[in-house]
């Protein structure tokens, strides 16, 4: 792959780099908010990322600087506008693959996957955090974001020792019946595997890790608490049926093993795992199982 930074620019994927004189860090854009927020933690020049009002209600963390341009929703840039901003290189996710000849003709474009066989695992953010940075020639500051993950998992677990031996639900809010809930190959529950905590939900589900349950199902695993990640901005839960006998008959609802987190984003990388275990954390902490 190619890279850019240290006075490099990238010429494709070809592996091909000429040297060009740079007073100041590479010009980025970055087509995919979990990229961005990938981008941003490691400290590149971001330029222009897709829909920023999306990214500062659900991502959040790190903060989106106000002098980034907004270059149009996610699967359809404005391709004028990202001609104007010349960068240096442009950054997608596979799912983007088919727009790369386009984008080509108006920056090198690099491909950068957070996640392996679409299971969003920490080793897989782990992996193409690396590339990423890499990629964009911060290869420097990927050592310490790392750490910063590290050592906030550790912080984590210990926070959360008194909830080892109970199962929790991880969901957002599906419909006034039912929730979706995180399993196997989500990152949400590689995290809870990190943290010696035990994921309510055994199964991966029908994409990425992720499943539909009815409150049938969380009634049915009485001893489990049940985390709820905001699925918008307003750092609020949308509770299915939150004043109806059913929901206030559930078990975690009753004996007030119900914890109420902020958005975080589900494939995020490590910005996502640093800000989920840090949440997750919090919320856990002083409120024993």
């Amino acid at each position: 792959m190619a890279l850019l930074g240290g006075g490099l620019i990238a010429t494709g994927f070809t592996g091909e780099i000429r040297a060009q004189e740079k007073h100041s860090p590479p010009r980025i854009v970055v087509l995919d908010w979990a990229l961005a927020a990938s981008a941003l933690a490691l400290g590149a020049n971001i330029v222009g990322v897709p829909a920023i009002d999306y990214y500062r209600q659900s991502v959040i963390e790190p903060p989106m600087p106000d002098e980034v341009t907004d270059v149009g929703l996610l699967f359809t840039p404005n391709f004028e506008l990202l001609d104007e901003l010349a960068p240096d290189l442009i950054i997608i996710p596979p799912s983007l693959r088919i727009g790369e000849p386009f984008l080509q003709r108006i920056a090198p474009t690099v491909i950068i996957d957070l996640s392996h066989n679409g299971d969003a695992t920490i080793a897989s953010a782990i992996s193409g955090t690396e590339q990423l940075a890499n990629a964009i020639g911060q290869q420097s500051t990927w050592p310490a974001l790392r750490a910063v993950m590290e050592r906030q998992l550790q912080d984590a677990k210990v926070l959360v020792s008194s909830w080892h031996e109970r199962p929790l639900w991880i969901a957002t809010s599906a419909d006034d019946r039912h929730l979706t809930v995180f399993g196997p190959g989500s990152l949400f529950a590689d995290i809870l595997d990190r943290l010696g905590l035990i994921n309510a939900q055994k199964d991966s589900g029908f994409w990425r890790g992720q499943a539909t349950a009815g409150l049938d199902r969380i009634a049915g695993v009485p001893e489990a608490g049940l985390v709820l990640i905001a699925a918008d901005g307003s750092n609020s839960v949308s509770m299915p049926s939150a004043d109806g006998f059913f929901w206030q008959a559930l078990p975690p609802v009753r004996d007030g093993r119900i914890f109420q987190l902020p958005p975080v984003m589900d494939n995020g990388g490590v910005p996502a795992i640093i800000r989920f275990a840090r949440l997750l954390a919090t919320a856990l902490n002083g409120k024993g199982a």
